[in-house]
């Protein structure tokens, strides 16, 4: 890590910044240190960490591209759920890992329940019928282009979620709901995802859109919670009007 951050012989000033810390083989619960970083006017928390990683302090966190690009470094600071790579340190600046996992050591939490869920929703296309993709309209490219493949999935949005607690609620949370919108428009993809995300919990969601206000990249997947139940809803519309005259409603213009 020191080879990412070169000596500050002239800082601008001295930041105070205060890090919840926790090692569960010598504490027996989380609690704040107080470390002081010569700041220039570019520094970033995850500099500021790397820093005292350059001074023999060894707080456990993750990170990795330090480009806003792998999600890694995601953790509170100052109260709110953000990257570190792409959040300017302050004087004062409060940091400490995200709260709706177990915290393994210092700023790193576990995730393995997420992984769980990802094999659990199966978020891959469930293939029926034909193999070879042709005729996609440009819509469905748009979306995968310009939403589904940015998320960088940091798990920001689950944190800042007012419906989502990413380990024990029956809403599985907005990064999941994104993925769910992606493989929906997937054009080998059978599985009725819609449903999939009625049932998975998207009725919770109250439109609070603080998932698009934290997400570092600027998806909004409140936006395509909405087009699932409203896609859900038209197909339990359709099967209702089945069952009542025994045919397809007529197509709005």
């Amino acid at each position: 890590m020191s080879s990412y951050l070169q000596p500050i012989t002239k800082p601008e000033a001295t930041y105070t910044i205060h890090v919840k810390r926790f090692n569960p083989e010598s504490n027996a619960q989380a609690h704040w240190e107080t470390y002081r970083i010569p700041f220039v006017r570019t520094m970033t928390v995850i500099q500021a960490l790397e820093y005292l990683w350059d001074q023999n302090t060894y707080l456990a966190f993750r990170a990795n591209c330090r480009e806003m690009t792998c999600g890694s470094c995601a953790m509170l600071i100052n109260g709110a759920p953000g990257l570190a790579c792409m959040t300017l340190l302050q004087d004062g600046s409060r940091i400490e890992p995200l709260a709706n996992y177990s915290v393994l050591k210092d700023l790193i939490v576990d995730t393995s329940g997420i992984e769980r869920k990802y094999k659990e929703l199966e978020f891959w296309p469930k293939l029926e019928g034909a193999t070879k993709i042709s005729g996609v309209p440009r819509s469905v490219l748009h979306d995968y282009s310009h939403i589904y493949s940015r998320c960088i999935e940091c798990y920001v949005c689950l944190e800042a979620c007012p419906q989502s607690d990413a380990e024990t609620t029956q809403f599985d949370g907005p990064m999941f709901m994104l993925q769910i919108a992606r493989l929906s428009k997937h054009p080998l993809d059978a599985k009725n995802r819609p449903r999939q995300a009625i049932e998975r919990g998207a009725l919770s969601c109250v439109n609070c859109y603080e998932c698009a206000s934290v997400c570092p990249v600027g998806l909004s997947p409140a936006s395509e919670i909405g087009k699932l139940r409203r896609r859900a809803f038209t197909q339990d519309f359709r099967n209702f009007w089945r069952k009542l005259v025994g045919k397809e409603p007529a197509q709005t213009p």
